[in-house]
């Protein structure tokens, strides 16, 4: 054991349960049902995260029964319950217990996914605007209780040797447990006694039905971080009482900007309520923290601090389910970081489709395999990839690891290519770190990597490979179209030149280029307005990610104008119309954000050669991160087929 990590990889006892380490794979959505049956791709995705070595796997959001489904409905029959033991033994192949997440929406209910009218402390909007729930009698209360208690049953039936009751994220239990939500004047709603009385009535009806010697876990806000709401302290009165049927908390909390937190918010950002729980004279039960707890040093550092006793990772073992063997091996540097950029979410939000910027693996094991035995190709090959970026990076390393002869050119001094900018941004820590991780990874490989090293039509063909990967990356739109356009530069080179000279900067385009550097600059202490002719900012961002770059709007108080036609910009200036008004607006500085070009004249220009091409990155279409590491790395598998 890697001597660095010896408190997160402590087993831990609970009756009659060992838990081999003191990492929890936190449960994500259930993001592969069809007709509510479990498939094959969610039996792989979660072996993956048990063969990494995760302790305790979840099985994500299995709502307890119509009138509470939030996704849609794992249908709990008989019929379907070799396809759930199928899940539960894919876990424990490997060593992890096997978990089940069992979640009511309450009023958060969506009503697509149901038959019945939505149920919870108060009648309220629900998901849908308009439709209401109905305030809940002691009927249905029972009737709710009875399902956790049936759903209970089911998945030990199915071989689960636990589950994780939710009673966090605003679900049906958190929303009489809050102040703000349960505005009930009866004797479920009030006083803290009050609004407690429901939730413990589910797990003693839980707790009834699966007897005494069965290992329960509950997932817990431990605030609402809301004025109102409640705290901490009244999370460690509930956790008291809740003890007599529970087994071992997880700790969040409560507001999606937190509980999904993107980039721009703090590290650990629930360990201090966990803190306060755990350090509570009267309870006696494990406490582990969940919330953007991405690397196992901060693990290990917040079990070794006593703020909890063990930690929850989500999308930390999404971007590498390995993560907790490679720590255990001593491998850190070989753990792919994960971006918190939320694009796993968004994907769920959009399609149900999940997608990791930096693990093309995950979610398709069923499909392609697992990332650790990436085959080897038939028929090794020579292989050029040119362009030393993310997509770049990613086939190359993918291609050797594939047996193939590597020879990597970049075109500039280092590698990295548009990711670079992070060495001198003061916000985006975590892909800095994906950037550093992923060049690391490429230098410590057998490649042959050659920097300042332009591709051309003759060098290639001396070079004769069998295969060619482009990745010649993109370049800045430039807003020819602006009188005065000249006055001004890429946002960009604000990482790469000096800070302007002068206080007030104005920056064209409110895409995320535009309003993330205003937010660096902001960071910086400059004063910056961006210019969006849009009527909304940073719309090429995902759902969930815009909340965060909203709350980083807010915190650095960054000004933004949509619905702002730029005119014309001068050296000391920008012109601009809004609302039919035309505005000066005076600076010492002008950036533009207008969108990328490919680079892809290069592709073109060696197409004559005759040698197998791929087009990669945003040489190929403009994207993020997800888009260069994915096509740079399925580029690399098709690579030796023949």
């Amino acid at each position: 054991m890697n001597p660095k990590f010896t408190h997160l990889f402590t087993p831990l006892q609970v009756k009659n349960i060992i838990v081999k380490n003191r990492i929890m794979s936190a449960p994500n959505m259930l993001f592969h049902t069809v007709d509510g049956r479990p498939t094959d791709y969610y039996a792989g995705y979660l072996e993956h995260k048990a063969r990494g070595g995760a302790g305790i796997v979840n099985l994500g959001e299995v709502s307890v029964g119509d009138g509470g489904n939030h996704t849609p409905e794992m249908m709990k029959t008989f019929d379907n319950l070799p396809l759930f033991a199928e899940l539960s033994a894919a876990i424990h192949e490997h060593g992890a217990l096997a978990s089940a997440e069992l979640t009511h929406g309450g009023i958060r209910t969506k009503c697509e996914y149901n038959n019945r009218q939505a149920v919870g402390p108060v009648a309220a909007e629900t998901m849908r605007p308009g439709v209401f729930s109905k305030q809940m009698d002691e009927a249905d209360m029972e009737e709710v209780c009875k399902q956790y208690a049936d759903t209970a049953a089911y998945v030990l039936w199915a071989g689960f040797d636990t589950m994780l009751l939710h009673f966090g994220h605003g679900w049906l239990p958190a929303q009489f447990l809050s102040p703000i939500m349960n505005t009930r004047t009866d004797e479920y709603g009030g006083s803290l006694e009050n609004r407690m009385r429901f939730p413990l009535r589910i797990l003693k009806a839980v707790r009834d039905r699966v007897g005494p010697k069965q290992f329960l876990m509950m997932r817990l806000s431990g605030s609402e971080r809301e004025e109102g709401g409640f705290t901490p302290e009244d999370m460690a009165i509930f956790v008291e009482k809740a003890q007599e049927y529970i087994d071992l908390v997880e700790v969040s909390c409560e507001n999606m900007i937190f509980n999904m937190a993107t980039t721009y918010q703090p590290l650990a950002l629930n360990a201090d309520f966990a803190a306060v729980i755990r350090n509570s004279p009267n309870v006696h039960i494990p406490i582990y923290s969940v919330g953007s707890v991405i690397y196992p040093e901060l693990a290990e550092e917040l079990i070794a601090s006593g703020k909890c006793d063990g930690v929850s990772m989500s999308r930390a073992l999404i971007a590498d389910p390995y993560l907790p063997e490679k720590a255990f091996a001593g491998k850190e540097e070989d753990i792919t970081p994960c971006l918190r950029c939320m694009g796993c979410t968004d994907g769920d939000n959009l399609n149900r489709h999940m997608v990791c910027s930096v693990n093309p693996l995950i979610g398709r094991e069923h499909r392609l395999g697992f990332g650790e035995d990436i085959g080897k190709a038939l028929h090794p090959k020579k292989v050029l990839v040119i362009g030393g970026g993310p997509a770049g990076l990613k086939a190359a390393v993918t291609a050797r690891q594939r047996g193939h002869e590597v020879i990597l050119w970049e075109k500039s001094d280092k590698l990295g290519g548009l990711l670079n900018f992070t060495d001198t941004d003061s916000l985006k820590n975590e892909l800095r770190r994906y950037k550093n991780y992923a060049v690391s990874l490429a230098q410590r490989a057998d490649i042959t990597i050659e920097l300042n090293k332009a591709a051309t039509p003759e060098n290639v063909a001396a070079l004769a490979p069998d295969d060619i990967i482009v990745a010649t990356g993109s370049t800045p739109a430039v807003p020819t179209f602006i009188p005065g356009y000249e006055n001004a530069r890429h946002a960009t080179s604000v990482y790469f030149d000096a800070l302007p000279e002068g206080e007030k900067v104005v920056i064209v385009g409110g895409g995320l280029i535009g309003v993330e550097t205003g937010l660096h600059l902001r960071n910086q202490g400059k004063q910056v307005t961006v210019l969006e002719a849009a009527d909304d900012f940073a719309r090429d961002g995902g759902f969930s990610y815009r909340w965060g770059v909203n709350f980083a709007v807010k915190k650095y108080d960054l000004e933004i104008q949509t619905n702002a036609m730029v005119k014309e910009i001068r050296k000391d200036a920008v012109i601009y119309e809004k609302d039919g008004k035309v505005e000066e607006l005076p600076c010492d500085a002008v950036y533009y954000a207008v969108g990328m070009q490919s680079n892809n004249e290069l592709y073109l220009k060696l197409a004559p050669l005759g040698i197998r091409m791929a087009l990669v990155g945003d040489a190929k279409k403009v994207g993020k991160v997800a888009g260069a590491v994915h096509s740079g790395f399925f580029a690399a598998t098709d690579i030796g087929k023949l």
